[in-house]
């Protein structure tokens, strides 16, 4: 799906807006402004009778102007026979139920009426908060409810307005989700991935319904069933491999009719205001960047830009001499550590647990750590585990804490849904006594590579030196073989002037998905710090770091931008 626009790239594009990043973020916004617009359907919630009464309150017929139509009814109804007042008050009835429950154009009393007093996870967005409770209503008490929520296109309502818009991505549509692991699995279930449209359970069936179809052509059965029956019969929601959402969010492009919104295979190397007095002022905004595989340059133009890059370009480091130096061996991300024992493997075989691979150190005590401390012990590979206790915080390059605890994220798992995560805890909180190829280093840290030290001359290639200093201060040098440091990951804003500092909720640190996202209005998601009107963040750089959040900040994009062209 590369470069699918079909834009002129030696000259320069004009789009109403700019989409930077093609991850679920870029992906449902592009929905939306493609003309696709969410309908409250009138069912109740089951677990809110507040929010429903708000919901039938606010989406009642003529709910926008409600005075002013009333008055143009009356004028109406003076200059019709009775026959024909009553035929319209029910074509008009009819009619405004349909309107009255769109909530793309909601105005902003309504949006902050909706979403208030609604508690959830995400951190607090209200448009987050809301649109997930209609779209996955109960699903954190487990329960599977159908969606309060309709999506119709501009072929289904005419009046919907489509948006000219470009999405701009690195990589395949599905952003930082085609370049994970594809055999883990997802942290969420299955039906917390889905994007608006297309439920990924349904998705699977209708995959399954292809196959089966393409089966039947090649055999020639004419007598098989239609593969498309029961095809919304959702199996049960549950966690599925990052490979099947990858190509999920990849084929969902195509089969919503996206395809040419998406150029991909770029890479975003400026976004900034307009500064000249003797452009249009309605495009105030370039976007500048270059082709991956052709080097070639694009401009765009346009009204507004919506930051939707993700945080999980650049990994996090301990900034320690020789850590970036030792490629080798020191290792930031968990793909190429999985690359690095594949080749271990090949090379040694059993021979591991004859003592003639040394240890892999871990550090970190999230979940790709926990991923890390798997892949090793699957392989038969012992591991160091260093991690943080409470009162350490790691010295990061930028001197800002980590904030997270030590266990927390895998001691709140329920055992029953996220068992290899509860193991790794355990692990943990034993410390690896009774547990093989595993040895726990709590409140350690790693104070030095020895880059310098004669293991360059060993015949032995994987062994290096690494010190630690425990708890009380003394320092201890062990053998590894390499070094995983997997601490998390922060976004890549040199797109923007100084890397976006500015932009966060604290100006003069940099933008952080847990400790500084991006500072925006709550309902617009216009980014608040922005030198011009017209910037727009959402997804894990405003600090909605599910999939399941994301729905709410395209949506508050969606319904700012109809509201400015009414």
């Amino acid at each position: 799906m590369q470069n699918n626009c079909d834009d002129d790239d030696n000259d320069v594009v004009y789009k109403d807006t700019v989409i930077v990043g093609n991850g679920p973020s870029g992906i449902s916004l592009s929905y939306m402004l493609a003309g696709n617009w969410p309908y409250y359907t009138g069912e109740p919630h089951p677990f809110n009778e507040m929010l429903t009464a708000r919901l039938h309150y606010t989406t009642r017929p003529f709910t926008n102007d409600d005075d002013v139509l009333e008055k143009s009814d009356k004028t109406t109804q003076n200059n019709l026979d009775e026959d024909t007042c009553s035929r319209r008050q029910s074509n008009v009835a009819n009619d405004s139920v349909i309107r009255g429950r769109d909530l793309a154009n909601s105005s902003r009393w309504k949006l902050e009426t909706l979403s208030s007093g609604l508690e959830g996870r995400s951190g607090g967005r209200p448009l987050s908060l809301l649109m997930d409770q209609l779209h996955n209503p109960c699903v954190d008490a487990g329960l599977d409810v159908p969606s309060l929520l309709d999506w119709k296109s501009k072929e289904q309502h005419p009046e919907h307005k489509i948006i000219d818009h470009v999405v701009l991505g690195k990589g395949q549509p599905g952003g930082a989700w085609q370049s994970m692991d594809p055999n883990v699995l997802t942290i969420s279930l299955s039906r917390w991935m889905s994007l608006p449209g297309l439920d990924l359970r349904q998705w699977e069936k209708l995959v399954e319904a292809e196959q089966v179809q393409k089966s039947t052509l090649a055999i020639g059965d004419p007598s098989s069933h239609s593969p498309r029956e029961k095809i919304n019969a959702c199996k049960p929601a549950s966690r599925v491999p990052v490979g099947t959402v990858a190509t999920y969010y990849k084929d969902y492009v195509t089969k919503q009719g996206l395809d040419k919104y998406f150029r991909c295979g770029t890479i975003v190397t400026s976004v900034r205001p307009i500064d000249s007095i003797d452009v249009n002022e309605d495009f105030r905004w370039i976007v500048e960047g270059y082709e991956n595989k052709t080097g070639k340059r694009f401009e765009y133009r346009c009204r507004r830009v919506v930051l939707a890059t993700g945080t999980t370009d650049l990994s996090n480091h301990l900034g320690i001499p020789g850590e970036r130096s030792q490629s080798s061996w020191v290792i930031h991300n968990l793909n190429d550590l999985e690359s690095r024992l594949d080749q271990f493997v090949n090379i040694y075989g059993e021979a591991a647990f004859d003592g003639l691979l040394d240890p892999v150190l871990v550090i970190g005590a999230g979940l790709s750590a926990a991923d890390a401390i798997m892949a090793t012990r699957f392989r038969g590979i012992p591991v160091l585990h260093v991690f943080r206790d409470a009162s350490n915080d790691w010295n990061k390059e930028s001197n800002d804490k980590i904030q997270t605890n030590n266990l927390d994220k895998l001691q709140w798992l329920p055992s029953s849904i996220y068992p290899e995560y509860h193991k790794v805890y355990e692990m943990m909180a034993d410390g690896g006594t009774n547990y093989p190829l595993y040895k726990s280093l709590s409140g350690y840290t790693l104070v030095d590579l020895n880059i310098n030290n004669d293991d360059r001359n060993s015949n032995q290639c994987n062994k290096h030196t690494v010190t630690l200093c425990a708890p009380n201060g003394q320092l201890q040098k062990f053998r590894v073989s390499i070094v995983a440091i997997l601490i998390g990951y922060k976004p890549d804003l040199s797109y923007l002037e100084n890397n976006g500092t500015g932009f966060g909720k604290i100006p003069d640190k940099p933008v952080d998905c847990k400790s500084n996202p991006i500072d925006i209005d709550d309902i617009t998601y216009e980014v608040l710090q922005a030198p011009k009107k017209g910037l727009y963040a959402l997804g894990p750089l405003v600090g909605d770091n599910f999939v399941r959040f994301i729905l709410g900040g395209a949506f508050g994009i969606l319904a700012h931008i109809l509201s400015l062209s009414t």
